[in-house]
């Protein structure tokens, strides 16, 4: 962050789905990726995020926690409320769905003595609500469930002036990824999805 009360970066998640749940269809999902943070003081940010594609959006905001160790290695941690909602209408099909979802994670970062910036990132999510329609049929989710965690390795090298940019790799490996909500399919074991972030730091 600097001494800035605002940064901001914009660029793209590739999702790929995993071939037990399109069968032999692997399907590589670009998506949109808008990330905000606001200063609140030294330690405390206030940290949002926009998936957007345009029949699928995710929208999330938390408060983040950061500490750094030495002059070298940081630390934070944080909890973000994220909600989605997407909808596909075809010749014969009509179908949308909305959650909620709870983000709880922790990173630690090094910065070497070439600037370049590497973060390893823990998250585990819990699905809040979950309601989908086919037509006039509902299904609804309301209760609590453990979904999952995230491991993301990013790194983060100057371009110019303050800006950067940034790469990222996410080992994903949950019961349900939002992403996926138009294949319905239904699972009693965590599903691994691999992730590639490419972002521009303004």
């Amino acid at each position: 962050m600097y001494k800035e009360k605002w940064r901001s970066s914009i660029g793209f998640t590739l999702l790929t789905t995993p071939e037990d749940i399109t069968e032999e269809i692997r399907l590589r999902i670009p998506c949109g990726d808008f990330r905000l943070l606001r200063r609140i003081n030294n330690h405390f940010i206030i940290d949002s995020r926009i998936f957007f594609q345009v029949l699928q959006n995710h929208v999330s905001t938390g408060i983040l926690y950061s500490k750094p160790i030495t002059d070298n290695l940081y630390f934070s941690t944080g909890d973000d409320i994220g909600f989605w909602f997407g909808y596909l209408k075809l010749s014969g099909f009509n179908s949308k769905a909305t959650g909620w979802l709870n983000y709880s994670h922790a990173s630690l970062g090094y910065k070497t003595k070439k600037n370049l910036l590497i973060t390893f990132k823990a998250q585990v999510s819990v699905n809040l609500f979950y309601q989908a329609y086919t037509g006039d049929n509902k299904a609804t989710i309301g209760k609590r469930e453990y979904n999952g965690e995230t491991f993301t390795l990013a790194l983060e090298q100057p371009f110019y002036n303050k800006k950067h940019l940034t790469l990222a790799f996410s080992a994903i490996n949950n019961y349900f990824y939002w992403q996926t909500w138009a294949l319905f399919y239904k699972t009693q074991r965590k599903v691994f999805y691999p992730q590639v972030t490419v972002g521009f730091i303004l």
